[in-house]
């Protein structure tokens, strides 16, 4: 009997891969009998052929808690469904090959212990005891997480949709979603060759169909299919089903037992677009030619590293297609763009391990309209519009298969779809010996170097290849001066009656200030929660600036947007590209800007926070006395055309003085020295103002209520000094800049015998000369001051112990003096 399909539905998810499934299965289980509509078959895509590797292990508290839930999913789900999902918690051993791998094996088994999963440091012998025809001559070591495992991917998500159904979820399979139907920027249905379906929310969960069809509908989604091969042996007499996972990172594969077989894959640095042209129609289930010349390399390496496999035999080689996004990172959550749609796709050849905390998530965002758990890396929302275009995706896909394995380091680069986004002064800063990085498809430059402007790729965690420009670009801001170019970042201009109320809504601080005052805030949410850190210029009675970090251009944007009133009248505008960002900073910051412009830049007539439109050689433009090193500085905003000759004028004036060009990696030290937050890094959706350090930055006597303002009221009175989470400046004790080792991110902090906290992030403090860093703490009773100031305070890092001083204030200038005077 034929099936029909709803007229109406309170959901409808379009793809029926273990995402789209694991999200049906979720909003069933919390009452809600969604719809899911698969083209074909469900998991007949890419889920299918997948690995089915599940690991827990994150680089966030928040992802790593949807990895352990995850694995607790597929273990419960067979006995919940009676459904077979194929799940063994084998355990997953990741080896080093190198003295920089070993190390980060060792942070990694560090976070396993913070985030309280077992796991075990191995010898070379050890690896081999688990993997006897391994050859272990050059091993390091390897890391063991018992607890992880692997599943039949199929299997799973068939198990899924029974679990949803028995809850009163519907499937549809052989059934193509045409087209959505949105009216006035909302959608209202989805049309499909079998009838239309009358929704307020649709999920978009159709992996590598997901940008063209989000594409036609003005929805920014980027991804694209490349090839992802692996062969399988023949049978192997006396290989244990229980054989754990084993990762390769430097050799770029994976090994795991598959029905009495190894199954081998990789992830070539790079690898191959599919589909160009576009998917098959009739696409379904199917295997891609086996590329044999472009893996041969891979493959020798594979049968170097077990000999034994030329006898084996390979009764499979596999290629199929997968979806990559730009920077490695699946899209999760509202699509700006129209009202009701959501997504949930681009897994990056993670999908099977992310699947069960997706799915959790998107019927939490789709229900409750907020994650219980930060996103931030995730969000749909970081879509920039030009990440639209098909033929960057493309070329990115290719390189974004690599970025998996190798090892991951402050210098790793990419060279794909390169000098997409470029300032103003991009010919001149490179002429100025620019070491430029891509972000989001910006050319930024990271540091200066002359003699030698190119990147290394020598991994190191400690002393970089170019730390010693760093340091002098460090000491130059402390001695004298510096020029960093920081147009990238966003600027956004709020305007309209009232644009001043739309501000307050999301911002904590008080915006509602004299025009030519700036003022640094948060964007917050509903549970008072950090959604953005930006500072606020009123250029007008009706006009604002925002200015943010260039991850954030879109996002913040449409914060602003989905918070106000409907019936407010007033506009948000992404002016980015119209105005350049420049910002000088250092003692003699003063004196070169003043020799440049007429008007009184004395302390008194331009105080700290102060913004000013003044002359500044033959251009005019906005400048703001602010800086995000902890100096004497200057952030100044002029119309592009005039970006060149500013910068010309600058240099000029700045040369008596020793001014010198300064980077992205040399502010981010000092920053750090500062006590600076970093949004993303040290602070994010999960952490409050008052928990972070940043209370002075909240106004909770506003007149109009804003976001999350009786959470934070609530927080303020009930907890106060005490408060359980906090953020603190931690110095270690008796370490060397050269050989480390360094605080970087995720290492824990202990206090009489407990880990208390984690560092947010480090570097070595080239003003301080010492190894700084910001770190989470907390503490059942409250994270007093007192508690803070009893010391005793210890830091792990790569398995060792380091005393530390832990404060509330920065150890560089604490008191704030530099920058204010």
């Amino acid at each position: 009997m034929t099936r029909v399909l709803p007229n109406t539905a309170p959901v409808v998810i379009i793809g029926g891969g273990i995402i789209g499934m694991s999200t049906l299965y979720h909003l069933a289980h919390r009452g809600v009998p969604a719809v899911l509509i698969e083209r074909r078959r469900i998991a007949s895509g890419t889920t299918w052929h997948a690995a089915g590797i599940v690991g827990q292990l994150r680089d966030s508290t928040a992802q790593t808690e949807l990895g352990k839930y995850t694995a607790r999913l597929f273990r419960d789900l067979e006995e919940e469904t009676g459904q077979g999902t194929g799940y063994k918690q084998n355990g997953t051993i990741n080896i080093s090959l190198s003295d920089v791998r070993h190390e980060q094996l060792l942070r990694a088994h560090d976070h396993a212990t913070r985030m309280g999963i077992p796991s075990q440091m191995l010898s070379p012998h050890e690896v081999k005891e688990h993997w006897p025809a391994l050859m272990i001559d050059d091993v390091q070591s390897g890391f063991f997480v018992p607890s992880n495992g692997q599943v039949n991917p199929l299997d799973v998500t068939i198990a899924l949709s029974k679990g949803a159904r028995q809850k009163g979820a519907h499937v549809f399979e052989q059934t193509l979603v045409e087209r959505l139907e949105i009216r006035n920027g909302k959608v209202v249905g989805v049309v499909t060759d079998q009838g239309i379906i009358a929704t307020e929310q649709v999920l978009i969960a159709g992996g590598m169909w997901s940008h063209l069809f989000a594409k036609s509908h003005g929805i920014t989604v980027p991804l694209h299919a490349a090839e992802h091969f692996y062969v399988v042996t023949e049978p192997v007499a006396g290989l244990p089903s229980s054989q754990p996972i084993l990762n390769i990172m430097e050799e770029r594969n994976y090994w795991k037992e598959d029905a009495g077989k190894i199954l081998i894959g990789g992830f070539e640095a790079q690898g191959k677009a599919w589909a160009k042209a576009g998917i098959p129609k009739d696409f379904e289930f199917d295997e891609l030619p086996f590329d044999m010349e472009h893996v041969e390399q891979d493959l020798m390496r594979m049968f170097a590293r077990m000999p034994s496999l030329e006898n084996m035999g390979i009764q499979t080689f596999f290629n199929g297609p997968e979806s990559f996004t730009p920077d490695g990172r699946p899209y999760l959550g509202p699509a700006p763009e129209v009202r009701g749609v959501f997504l949930a796709t681009g897994m990056n050849s993670n999908g099977i391990l992310n699947s069960g905390g997706t799915g959790l998530t998107m019927a939490e965002w789709m229900i409750d309209g907020a994650p219980s758990r930060s996103m931030a890396p995730l969000l749909a929302a970081r879509a920039h519009p030009f990440q639209a275009n098909t033929r960057y995706n493309q070329e990115r896909a290719a390189e974004s298969v690599g970025f998996h394995y190798g090892i991951s380091w402050a210098g790793r680069q990419v060279g794909s779809a390169r000098g997409v986004r470029r300032v103003p002064l991009h010919r001149a800063l490179k002429d100025a010996g620019a070491v430029m990085a891509e972000r989001i498809g910006w050319e930024v430059p990271m540091y200066f170097d002359a003699d030698d402007p190119t990147w290394s790729d020598l991994p190191s965690l400690r002393w970089k290849p170019w730390s010693d420009r760093i340091k002098a670009e460090c000491l130059a801001a402390r001695d004298a001066a510096v020029l960093l170019d920081q147009s990238m970042y966003g600027k956004i201009l709020v305007q309209g009656p009232d644009a001043v109320r739309a501000l307050n809504r999301v911002c904590g601080a008080q915006m509602d200030v004299d025009v030519g005052i700036s003022v640094y805030t948060q964007f917050l949410n509903a549970k008072g929660g950090i959604e953005a850190d930006v500072t606020v210029t009123r250029t007008a009675p009706r006009s604002f600036i925002v200015v943010t970090g260039h991850p954030s251009q879109m996002r913040d944007q449409h914060w602003i947007r989905d918070n106000a009133d409907p019936a407010w009248q007033f506009e948000v505008v992404d002016v980015t590209s119209g105005y350049s960002l420049l910002t000088l900073h250092g003692p003699l910051s003063r004196s070169i800007l003043q020799s440049l412009s007429g008007d009184d830049l004395s302390n008194v007539a331009f105080p700290f926070g102060a913004a000013r439109l003044i002359d500044v050689a033959h251009a005019r433009g906005w400048v703001i006395r602010r800086s995000f090193l902890g100096e004497l500085g200057y952030e100044m905003m002029f119309p592009t055309e005039f970006t060149e000759g500013v910068y010309e004028a600058l240099l000029e004036a700045g040369a008596p003085h020793g001014l010198r060009h300064m980077g992205m990696f040399a502010m981010n030290a000092c920053r750090i020295e500062k006590g600076f937050r970093h949004f993303g890094h040290d602070i994010g959706e999960d952490d409050t103002p008052f928990e972070t350090g940043l209370g002075f930055a909240v106004k909770l006597d506003k007149v109009e209520q804003f976001l999350g303002q009786e959470c934070l009221a609530r927080q303020k009175a009930e907890e106060g000094p005490a408060t359980k989470h906090r953020t603190v400046a931690i110095k270690v004790l008796e370490l060397d800049a050269q050989d480390g080792p360094y605080l970087i991110h995720n290492e824990p902090i202990w206090k009489d015998g407990d880990i208390v906290g984690h560092v947010t992030s480090g570097e070595w403090g080239f003003r301080l000369e010492a190894m700084v860093g910001l770190a989470s703490i907390e503490r059942e009773g409250g994270a007093s001051k007192a508690w803070i100031d009893e010391g005793g305070f210890e830091v792990q890092i790569a398995g060792k112990i380091y005393p530390v001083i832990a404060q509330l204030a920065p150890f560089y200038d604490p008191k704030g003096e530099i920058m204010r005077g």
